[in-house]
């Protein structure tokens, strides 16, 4: 089936004070000129607050037709709170329920777009949780602040039409923090990611195994990205000639 491709993409990095970030904004213009290579129709925001994200996602919702492809991109801070994730707005954060975006409110919304959707959502942001230090940061290159909390962090269940289908990939394991990158480059998750994106005919599950397999050891095994996928059919980012 042909599918339109349709794109948005976050990169959030003027946080206030410690939680200033320096990646996020290149890493979402790499992903929007990679996805724009790919066919991919992209809309690209910038150090959004709440206000402006949300009106983000109302016009790209509005694009939305039956048979899309959809790709939703967002690089910045992270968090998980009662098993809820939220993508961080750079404004002062006080309650993460109010002031931050909701990934289970952003994707139901989405659900209701249009019919017989294919959707992938990639997250390069934190997954620690609210009881840990240094909840809503990415970590620098030789720091790992948090222990995994697999056993309470895990994302709640989406439900999504049965006509649909849906990935949601996650830079980092459950509670825990993801790795900025050196200063002036990538995230360890997004420079990996675009490494592979482009390969020509590389099915999206096999793409997503040698992503995981590198950044592992570019880690040192510190970081894992986390796929959940109901994919009925093969996706390919590049589906070559």
């Amino acid at each position: 089936m042909h599918r339109r491709r349709l794109a948005l993409v976050f990169g959030n990095d003027d946080y206030s004070g410690k939680y200033k970030l320096q990646s996020c904004i290149k890493d979402a213009n790499d992903m929007t000129v990679a996805l724009t290579n790919l066919g991919f129709d992209c809309m690209k925001y910038h150090n959004s607050n709440k206000r402006q994200m949300e009106c983000a996602i109302r016009d790209f919702r509005a694009r939305i037709m039956n048979n899309d492809c959809i790709v939703i991109y967002f690089s910045g801070h992270g968090m998980e709170v009662q098993r809820e994730n939220y993508l961080v707005p750079i404004e002062t954060l006080y309650d993460p329920e109010f002031d931050c975006i909701s990934l289970d409110t952003m994707l139901k919304v989405l659900n209701c777009s249009g019919n017989n959707l294919l959707h992938i959502i990639i997250l390069d942001a934190c997954r620690a949780d609210e009881a840990n230090d240094a909840w809503k940061t990415k970590a620098s290159n030789e720091e790992l602040y948090l222990t995994p909390a697999f056993g309470k962090a895990l994302t709640s269940h989406i439900r999504i039409p049965n006509e649909s289908q849906f990935a949601l990939i996650f830079s980092s394991d459950p509670g825990t923090v993801s790795f900025a990158g050196k200063p002036g480059g990538n995230s360890f998750f997004t420079s990996v990611l675009l490494n592979h994106l482009t390969t020509s005919e590389l099915e999206f599950h096999g793409m997503m195994r040698q992503v995981g397999k590198e950044i592992l050891q570019k880690s040192s095994n510190k970081q894992r990205p986390w796929l959940y996928s109901c994919l009925t059919e093969e996706f390919y980012f590049n589906q070559g000639l």
